[in-house]
């Protein structure tokens, strides 16, 4: 008896769980993939809800993103005079920016954000928008 009451809970958690992946499969499906288009980016730092002694800090600081085609992911800042630069990977996947194996950093995972054709925000441990910097091609003389 002790048997039969056993193997029907574990049956119909088995139930349950199958339905339950299969629901999040349908919304993994239903979710619109961001895509994230190759380039440099001018990064500022969002201070809606950063602390005020932090804020002049960011914004003096010049960041550059840079993400190029074969997933090489270039982090630049220029503040208070010096220049910090560090090179990883980046990935984009269904919804979320990832940036990885850099090279001083930690990895980061931050929510991928289109606001326009050349515009993201990226939200993680830090609230930053991206613009699209234009790229300068020197003059041949």
């Amino acid at each position: 008896m002790i048997r039969i009451f056993f193997a029907s809970i574990v049956s119909m958690a088995l139930a349950i769980s199958c339905a339950s992946q299969g629901e999040s499969d349908a919304q993994d499906a239903n979710k619109e993939r961001v895509t994230m288009t190759p380039g440099n980016y001018k990064a500022v730092v969002n201070m809606e809800k950063m602390a005020d002694d932090v804020k002049a800090f960011s914004m003096t600081s010049e960041i550059t993103f840079g993400f190029e085609a074969d997933q090489t992911f270039i982090y630049q800042v220029f503040a208070m005079g010096k220049e910090n630069n560090d090179i990883g990977r980046w990935e984009v996947r269904g919804d979320s920016l990832y940036i990885f194996s850099l090279q001083r950093g930690p990895d980061s995972a931050f929510k991928l954000i289109k606001t326009a054709d050349d515009r993201y925000e990226i939200i993680g441990p830090n609230h930053f928008i991206l613009t699209r910097k234009e790229e300068i091609t020197p003059i041949k003389e």
